[in-house]
């Protein structure tokens, strides 16, 4: 196969691969066998012959693939359309946005106890937050009863600041 030939098949595998015997594809193969596109190429062309070897030709293009979503849509002729995006500031997605999304987004920014430590509670300290650190504390305190009397002690120096 010459160059230009390549070229060509590299740039548009799915219009030139009718080109191409199966033999060329077997030859680059060879002289490239860790080459995605020329992997691609192989799988076009068995999917093209309606080959019975495609699914063997499939496992090993997909080790091969960088992006097996976009190998997916080849072999499959699915064609995104890019739709433009259309910009919107926050609050008019916040509005827009499903009930659901709004559930999510409420659960996002409430405190959760199960994430509550000590090195959470200290951050609250030096931030100045000092009603969040004392809470912090107190649920501390509930979860790890052996260490209430330290928490306590923290609670009370917290509360003289």
């Amino acid at each position: 196969m010459d160059k230009k030939k390549f070229n060509n098949l590299i740039q548009q595998p799915a219009k030139n691969i009718v080109n191409i015997s199966e033999d060329e594809i077997d030859n680059l193969l060879v002289l490239f066998p860790y080459c995605e596109i020329v992997h691609v190429i192989a799988l076009l062309k068995s999917k093209q012959k309606n080959s019975i070897n495609f699914n063997n030709i499939l496992n090993t293009t997909s080790t091969y693939s960088s992006n097996r979503l976009n190998l997916y849509n080849l072999i499959n002729k699915k064609i995104e359309q890019k739709v433009a995006k259309k910009h919107h500031d926050f609050t008019t997605w916040l509005n827009s946005s499903s009930k659901k999304n709004k559930e999510i987004i409420k659960n996002s920014i409430e405190d959760n106890d199960f994430l509550t430590t000590e090195t959470l509670a200290e951050i609250y300290v030096e931030q100045g937050h000092y009603k969040r650190a004392i809470q912090t504390y107190e649920i501390l305190s509930l979860k790890y009863p052996k260490k209430s009397s330290f928490f306590a002690n923290r609670i009370n120096e917290i509360k003289n600041k």
